[in-house]
């Protein structure tokens, strides 16, 4: 399989009347900040509360056209709970591995649609879905990838690169966060099927640059060692069909540290009150640290997800 509009386009037509179409809004605060106009994109309100739901939904669709009716998958949270919601509503069952470390909310959440959730002996996303994969096999379940998968990135990155450049035509440049590059090579591939002039910029944690050293190696780097980090869904190695995707369509990467990305949280929590969820921060982290260099006008900044546990949020506002 290979990622094409086609797909992309198929993926909007499943999706589109189940999904919500998130706000674009002018950070007046912001663009003050950087001196060009800049909007968020609030992901962070879809279904779930984060942009997995698209690719969810979207893949467990043409699963079900097939004739499966139980699919297992491994994620860092938010994939997982956009499954665990996607199976629900398609009346199919869901098995879904998770770290040990995995964030409370996302846990949780994942339960409460129904799903069978599974915490791995291992802390760090790699090694869960080494071990995820072998469980699924055994089990004899198809694997659905969190990311290194062209339905999923057809769904989650796809189908929000047409909505934003359908809300904003005049969109100059792009930046939102990388973990696996799912959303980036869904949105890379987009974009650059329309455009070649529009700035694409990834995000990622300093600790855990998966897509930064693949790009230095120019080969998939998919397994990292093992961060500490609020930020969970920044944590791995890239999806190899992901960095095909990605290593000739992407401009610029730029990384933050774990403080940067924790001060972005705060930000948004005190300039626009939103509560987003850490691994949403890092392209804040980014603009506010002034690493995203001289941005053309206007700029969309995507916040990602809002999934973070009570425990978390009091730790970070008291840290």
């Amino acid at each position: 399989m290979t990622l094409s509009h086609t797909k992309i386009q198929k993926a909007h037509d499943n999706i589109r009347n189940h999904i919500i179409k998130t706000p674009l809004e002018y950070s007046h605060i912001l663009s003050k900040h950087l001196g060009v106009d800049i909007y968020l994109k609030l992901e962070f309100l879809q279904k779930t509360g984060s942009f997995k739901y698209r690719g969810a939904l979207h893949s467990l669709t043409e699963l079900k056209k097939k004739g499966i009716q139980s699919v297992s998958t491994c994620s860092a949270g938010n994939h997982g709970k956009g499954v665990a919601y996607a199976a629900r509503e398609l009346k199919m069952d869901a098995l879904i591995f998770v770290p040990s470390t995995v964030d409370d909310a996302k846990y949780q959440g994942m339960l409460t649609q129904g799903a069978h959730v599974i915490k791995s002996p291992y802390p760090g996303y790699d090694e869960t879905e080494i071990w995820a994969r072998e469980q699924s096999q055994l089990k004899e379940l198809p694997f659905l990838s969190a990311f290194n998968d062209d339905d999923v990135m057809a769904g989650n990155g796809g189908t929000l690169a047409l909505e934003i450049m359908d809300e904003l035509p005049t969109l100059k440049a792009l930046v939102f966060p990388v973990g696996g590059g799912g959303l980036g090579a869904g949105l890379s591939f987009c974009v650059r099927e329309k455009h070649s002039d529009i700035l694409l910029i990834g995000c990622q944690h300093q600790d855990s640059a998966g897509l930064a050293f693949s790009l230095k190696h120019d080969r998939a780097i998919t397994q990292m060692p093992t961060i500490s980090t609020v930020a969970g869904g920044l944590e791995g190695g890239v999806g190899d069909r992901c960095f095909d995707i990605l290593k000739n369509r992407i401009n610029t990467i730029c990384l933050a540290r774990e403080e940067e990305i924790i001060e972005g949280w705060r930000w948004c929590l005190q300039q626009h009150q939103y509560l987003i969820e850490p691994t949403a921060a890092v392209t804040l982290a980014c603009a506010l640290h002034g690493k995203l260099g001289k941005l053309p006008s206007p700029t969309v900044l995507i916040l990602s997800g809002r999934n973070v546990a009570y425990s978390t949020v009091k730790s970070l506002i008291h840290s």
